[in-house]
């Protein structure tokens, strides 16, 4: 319970509120677990909750209507997950997916609101939140819009590695990782990676990857195809 209490105090918005208050909601948490592979939510239906995540990992990700499955971004231990149905009431935008075995904590709305409403700053921090989130759906769409496989798996590299150019990081992001993230097959995730290293952009193998020419990758990312 104190490391629960911890974590709560450094989180937006429930760094807001009283002791007394996180002290409330804690002691008036759902505790709820999950198994890797699992929904939490559906895009579509209203899940009126709040999370704190114990354990765990897991993304959010939209389904096209082909089916086909792109995740916005993911969600790891001791983050607080805020749902739009919290909200405004209406169906969530995208699915709320376990990756790895997972322990929430959940609020409902009725729990959750009176306390957030009482507070000004913490009522505004969570208009920042799901503003925060619609952003990251926003360029999930635009770049399925605008952007080549090239440019949207050159972004992820970047986003994901941050490495100094040309030395190597542990490569912990699978090909099927990197396909659903940018919203392609593994196939064509593996022939870009090799052009990416035929072109001297990056140095990569079964557990290392390395930046050799990160401005090319950012020119890729900013949408300039070469």
């Amino acid at each position: 319970m104190q490391k629960f209490l911890d974590c709560l105090s450094e989180a937006p918005i429930f760094s807001k509120l009283t002791d007394r208050e996180r002290a409330g909601l804690a002691a008036g948490a759902q505790e709820k677990r999950y198994k890797k592979d699992e929904f939490v939510c559906w895009q579509g239906e209203k899940w009126p909750f709040v999370a704190y995540i114990a354990s765990g990992r897991l993304e959010w990700a939209m389904l096209s209507p082909e089916g086909r499955r792109q995740v916005v971004f993911g969600l790891r231990p001791c983050e607080v997950v805020w749902a739009h149905s919290v909200v405004d009431g209406l169906s969530m935008p995208a699915s709320l997916e376990v990756r790895e075995d997972a322990v929430l904590y959940l609020w409902n709305r009725e729990q959750i609101l009176p306390v957030i409403l009482q507070n000004a700053q913490a009522a505004w921090d969570v208009s920042l939140i799901l503003m925060n989130y619609m952003r990251h759906v926003r360029e999930v769409v635009y770049g399925f819009a605008f952007h080549p496989v090239a440019g949207r798996l050159a972004r992820l590299l970047l986003t994901h590695y941050k490495p100094v150019d040309g030395q190597p990081a542990q490569r912990n992001l699978t090909l099927d990782q990197m396909a659903e993230t940018v919203g392609t097959t593994r196939e064509l995730v593996s022939r870009t990676l090799h052009r990416f290293a035929d072109e001297g952009l990056i140095r990569v193998n079964r557990v290392e990857f390395a930046f050799l020419d990160r401005e090319g990758l950012e020119n890729l990312a900013g949408g300039t195809d070469r």
